[in-house]
């Protein structure tokens, strides 16, 4: 039912629901030195339009917002933040959006967990509250629009019922489509503003929680370099005696970095380095 008319009049909604977050967002990525990446052809991805992410499985995944530190059109930056949106009218579908959302994002903020990136999902439309508390659960800012509230935006400010159910027929709903499809750039403009200023408790809430992320700062650095050659032993006994008997002060080889990165929120990684290049390589990631 892909090329269905409710298909495609979600479509058109879930795009303008889309586009007013990303241009929502992208000032203030901008205003904080950030670059705002979206579905648009990029130099940095040789033209391509789609928003991919690639895990530390090589998995690809497609995504919606990235805000990148030091990205530009023409050049890849590092992930500092994942926002997911997503329009569904009927709840029965909500729980399996949810679950791709953080079937996508997750690995990714595992492969950049040294940055402690913020993730998000932006959600539209019927969902569950099982569907939004199973993101929360997993350490998303969850944003809701109820599909009521989308349905009176569009009645409200330029006058389409865009209400339907199960058993509207689909000429009915194809010609809503038509209507949405035909909005003129003023009715567009409309319903952005519109937008803005009936959420704006809950996008300004989002907005604060990007730029705490945005905004956090490496305070300090802990580097523990750890001597010493390991030693395997079989019983309790043995290796009490071992660390009796072992001498602190003696030159042994270096074993490890230990390193620390600690930020202004409270946020910190831990990283073990088994060298000194690769201990200095990944301070080079903080710079």
């Amino acid at each position: 039912m892909a090329n269905s008319p409710s298909h495609r009049l979600g479509e058109l909604i879930g795009a303008l629901f889309e586009e007013s977050l990303v241009e929502y967002l992208k000032p203030l990525a901008e205003n904080k030195g950030f670059y705002l990446d979206y579905k648009h052809a990029r130099v940095a991805r040789s033209g391509g339009k789609e928003v991919i992410g690639l895990d530390e499985d090589g998995n690809k995944h497609k995504l919606d917002i990235v805000i990148e530190a030091n990205g530009s059109e023409e050049k890849m930056g590092i992930p500092r933040a994942f926002i997911e949106m997503a329009w569904r009218r009927y709840t029965k579908h909500s729980k399996a959006k949810a679950q791709e959302i953080a079937g996508a994002i997750l690995p990714l903020v595992n492969t950049y967990k040294q940055y402690c990136p913020f993730y998000a999902a932006v959600l539209s439309g019927e969902f569950t509250q099982n569907s939004i508390t199973q993101l929360e659960s997993q350490g998303f800012y969850v944003v809701h629009i109820p599909y009521e509230d989308m349905c009176m935006l569009f009645k409200d400010t330029v006058g389409i019922d865009i209400a339907w159910e199960q058993n509207t027929p689909d000429a009915q709903i194809e010609r809503i489509a038509k209507f949405v499809e035909v909005l003129t750039d003023k009715n567009i403009k409309d319903l952005k503003k519109s937008f803005y200023s009936r959420n704006k408790e809950k996008l300004e809430g989002l907005a604060d929680a990007v730029k705490e992320y945005l905004d956090q700062q490496v305070t300090q650095i802990l580097v523990i370099p750890i001597h010493g050659k390991g030693k395997i032993l079989l019983s309790i006994d043995d290796a009490v005696e071992f660390i009796k008997n072992y001498d602190e002060d003696s030159k042994a080889p270096i074993l490890r970095y230990e390193i620390t990165i600690k930020y202004s929120n409270d946020d910190e990684f831990t990283m073990k380095c088994s060298s000194k290049l690769k201990a200095i390589q990944f301070l080079n990631q903080y710079r």
